[in-house]
């Protein structure tokens, strides 16, 4: 039987200065994602404010959220973070019923 979720992506990024990042630039709605800092320490949060810190080697767990809405930065000048996601696109039903 296959599965509701079938859509798996990946994406990766690895900063190129200090400043604010967006992993994709128009709207990608994920059921569940792994985002993978792979190297260096960094912060995230929204487009305002990104305060959440996330250590190298860190795994976090988004569900049911827009990666276009999802912003990082190095949380030291200097040392490019990478960051990679694993992520399962949302059905469209689902999304609706979001009202999104």
């Amino acid at each position: 039987m296959p599965r509701p979720y079938s859509n798996v992506v990946a994406y990766s990024h690895t900063a190129t200065d200090d400043n604010q990042f967006r992993i994709v630039n128009t709207d990608l709605w994920l059921s569940n994602a792994n985002i993978h800092i792979v190297t260096n320490d960094a912060y995230y949060g929204d487009v305002n404010l990104q305060i959440a810190t996330a250590s190298a080697s860190d795994i976090l767990v988004f569900e049911d959220f827009n990666l276009a809405d999802l912003y990082f930065k190095n949380k030291v000048a200097g040392n490019n973070t990478t960051i990679y996601i694993v992520g399962i696109v949302m059905p469209k039903k689902r999304i609706a019923e979001l009202g999104v």
